[in-house]
């Protein structure tokens, strides 16, 4: 199964905005489509932005399902190769004690290592086309799905 670490900025995008990429990387999680992982400090930064932003009981009972499904991990090793802000290693961190292939986020921080032992450093959209483009080629099966979900007709 595919293995991600999601930053904080990701899950602030999927509660603003239900039809986002990240909303639906968040909706795979909790489906059971993507392994999730995340160290204590990562859940530490969760708790946080959801003491903070969480304000109404669907916004609630997502994030508590989200949160029910991803994993902790426990970094063995700390890296240091976010140089601007020292904090965001902790993503990396998780990403190496989870044996994920990407980290999920809307930080350039992150964004310009690119790149770091075999885990990729992605925005949401590049995420999810990548994604998608795994176990459909032609794309047909998301192109129906999403005017399904336009026209009323969708899951």
């Amino acid at each position: 199964m595919l293995t991600i670490v999601i930053d904080t900025n990701i899950l602030i995008d999927a509660w603003q905005d239900d039809f986002s990429y990240a909303r639906r990387i968040i909706d795979e999680v909790v489906a059971g489509n993507v392994r999730a992982v995340a160290s204590h400090k990562i859940w530490q930064e969760y708790q946080l932005i959801f003491d903070k932003l969480i304000n109404n009981s669907r916004h609630y009972e997502m994030a508590q399902k989200f949160f029910y499904a991803v994993e902790e991990v426990q970094p063995k090793t700390r890296v240091r190769v976010v140089k601007y802000d020292q904090q965001d290693n902790k993503f990396f961190d998780a990403a190496i004690a989870g044996k994920a292939k990407y980290i999920i986020s809307n930080d350039c921080h992150l964004w310009e290592i690119g790149e770091y032992q075999g885990i990729q450093v992605l925005k949401a959209e590049d995420f999810w086309a990548e994604y998608k483009s795994i176990d459909d080629k032609s794309g047909q099966e998301e192109w129906k799905k999403w005017m399904g979900n336009i026209i009323g007709k969708g899951n």
